[in-house]
């Protein structure tokens, strides 16, 4: 029995021992209820939630002992809601007052007899059956198991028992490895060369890589002997020759010519080569990876139908970034290719359908992916290329953890790509981890920028003067003007959006308290051009492209100042212009250097009061290192 349900067990046992009555207690915890407290029994029901139809049909009501429960339900309700999708019956769980709880099934008498079976086998005694099935070796696949476990197992010289756990991990490795060879083989390489990119001398590369914002290649680790970096291309013809239906799925898009980052990685990543592309917001980085991504899913050895899985992988950090990777890849129609998005929030049954129908591409947040993974809905030793994306984000976000379980599987010749706006040491060592000698893209300055297609503007105001410069700007806006206004917290974004909408100014909000169906709606009216403004936490600052977005406003500024240059970011994309006004109160001062330097690396206006807020800054940081006062970065000025 796995830690989790032995503790999900011992709860309810302890839930049926105290609890009474049981009616209040579930009141006051309000979990595991779709019913309302005004009629009937408040009993626990985890799925009513899917309307009124739900309890039509046969049903049937089982018994299994209160202690047993927490087996049923899972974590989070993951294991009720399997148990449903597979059996395709209903499950509903009564009250746990006493030593057994009834539950009630529902569904067709086939799928009644089939979950009934499930729960058995979920609730019977697993310590007893092993014991039981050891005693007359019943089971081959559980004597297996123990003569494992024995052949690591000995008696140390106190005459104690032990485990030799390096040998038994060099086993485990040992397995994996003779499952990886049991999987189909991986073809990677597809370029073919252009002559004349070929024959391109190498002053003329070098210069061509300065003159498109001073681009810097290199091999990690440098001095490892291995094939020359391609040359860049320099038209879409040059890359895709051989692929004239990607070509024109580009041409639909009307497209002029590659941009930096496009004409150095195709080159890279239709070689097969694992890439590191660092790059500002908005410069192409999800086409970059995504061409070659189709070619290498048509171009595997063994037919689409018969893979046991999905090909590509592509992870992101947020739910609106993996929507709007989704929406990149639904642009291109390549052989029939089809994706799934999958993340938390979104409907899971609707998610592991798609998946069971056959998919070519997950695009995926870290959580719901080893969701979807420990219900063994989906197998990453399948990966034959996988895309990180916005990877600094993800370990910003405290991901690191969950992309280590992502990989635990994952064959180690598969082809892995990186992406990324800055390049802090956690983001290489995520990449000497899962890369092989990757060839590392840098397009523009290692320093923190910002795109220069955006006009800066920053006011250094008091706070309770917020409000009615927004509302001024607001009301001055044309009427094909598009802004995006960031929030430091989810209140204040509800805050402003119900304000602006008494005021009769339809807007919307995008914030982590939003359904996820409702943070969807409201992209999609920003999009469409139903709402012109879009009221935000920093959950808008990453992937998100909304077209014609002209104004970008930070209400509040950010505690850091790289989710600045990913704020503004979102205006002035593809080749188009924007304006980022910044509302600056003395509480920011911690940020005021790093901002005039990105401020100044533009050619923007820098304000007198913000030169002055930095000078205070630093001249109080001072004080405080020689022991005179003061309380260190980022606390409030005494001003």
């Amino acid at each position: 029995m796995s830690d989790w349900e032995s503790d999900c067990d011992d709860y309810y046992s302890t839930l049926s021992q105290n609890r009474t009555p049981p009616q209040q207690n579930f009141q006051s915890r309000g979990s595991y209820s779709g019913q309302s407290q005004r009629g009937g029994q408040y009993s626990r029901n985890i799925t009513t939630a899917r309307g009124r139809g739900y309890f039509r049909g046969n049903n049937k009501v089982i018994s299994i002992p209160s202690t047993k429960v927490g087996r049923v339900i899972g974590r989070g309700g993951l294991k009720i809601r399997d148990l449903e999708y597979e059996s395709e019956a209903r499950i509903k769980i009564g009250n746990s007052a006493g030593d057994n709880t009834d539950i009630t099934l529902f569904g067709t008498n086939s799928a009644i007899e089939k979950v009934e079976q499930m729960i058995k086998d979920l609730t019977i005694d697993k310590e007893a059956s092993k014991k039981q099935n050891l005693q007359s070796a019943s089971s081959a696949e559980t004597a297996s198991q123990v003569s494992v476990y024995e052949k690591f197992t000995y008696v140390n010289s106190e005459g104690k028992k032990v485990t030799d756990w390096a040998a038994a991990s060099a086993y485990a490795d040992q397995v994996q490895r003779e499952m990886w060879d049991k999987l189909p083989p991986i073809v990677k390489n597809f370029y073919n060369e252009d002559p004349t990119i070929a024959v391109m001398p190498p002053n003329e590369v070098a210069y061509w890589r300065l003159c498109n914002f001073d681009i810097k290649v290199t091999r990690i680790p440098e001095n490892w002997e291995a094939e020359a970096i391609p040359n860049p291309v320099l038209t879409f013809e040059q890359a895709f020759k051989d692929y004239p239906e990607i070509l024109d799925e580009i041409r639909k898009q009307q497209f002029t010519k590659p941009s930096p980052i496009q004409s150095q990685a195709w080159p890279v990543l239709l070689k097969g080569e694992d890439m590191i592309g660092i790059a500002q917001t908005g410069t192409g980085k999800t086409l970059a990876f995504l061409l070659p991504a189709l070619i290498h899913i048509e171009g595997q050895p063994t037919p689409r139908e018969k893979r046991p899985g999905p090909t590509v992988l592509i992870l992101a950090p947020t739910r609106e970034l993996a929507i709007q990777i989704q929406r990149e890849v639904n642009k291109y129609h390549y052989k029939g290719i089809n994706s799934v998005c999958i993340y938390g929030g979104a409907d899971r049954r609707e998610q592991i359908d798609s998946i069971s129908k056959g998919v070519d591409i997950v695009i995926a947040t870290p959580g719901r992916l080893i969701d979807l993974i420990k219900a063994n809905h989906i197998d990453t030793a399948h990966f034959s290329y996988i895309v990180l994306d916005e990877a600094d984000r993800m370990l910003d976000m405290g991901f690191g953890p969950q992309i280590n379980v992502c990989f635990l599987n994952v064959r180690p010749e598969h082809q892995c790509v990186m992406t990324s706006a800055t390049w802090p040491s956690a983001v290489r060592q995520l990449a000497d981890k899962y890369m092989h000698n990757p060839i590392y893209i840098n397009v523009g300055s290692m320093d923190l920028a910002a795109v220069h297609t955006v006009t800066q503007k920053v006011m250094v105001v008091m706070e309770e003067e917020k409000d009615t410069i927004l509302l001024d700007f607001i009301r001055n806006m044309d009427p094909t003007d598009k802004v995006l206004i960031f929030c430091a917290k989810k209140n204040t974004a509800a805050d402003v959006t119900a304000n602006l909408a008494c005021k009769g100014y339809y807007c919307e909000s995008l914030h982590g308290d939003r359904d996820q169906s409702d943070r969807e709606a409201a992209l999609e009216d920003i999009m469409n051009g139903t709402v012109n403004i879009l009221v935000a936490t920093d959950v808008a600052s990453r992937g998100i492209d909304i077209k014609d977005l002209t104004h970008v406003i930070n209400l509040d500024f950010p505690l850091k100042i790289e989710e600045y240059v990913h704020r503004i970011g979102r205006t002035g994309r593809a080749g188009k212009t924007g304006i980022a006004l910044s509302l600056v109160t003395k509480y920011d001062w911690a940020n005021a250097g790093e901002l005039i330097k990105i401020l100044e690396e533009a050619h923007q206006e820098v304000p007198s009061e913000l030169r002055e807020m930095a000078d205070r800054f630093e001249a109080k940081k001072s004080t405080s290192k020689h022991g005179r006062g003061g309380r260190g970065r980022g606390r409030r000025p005494q001003w």
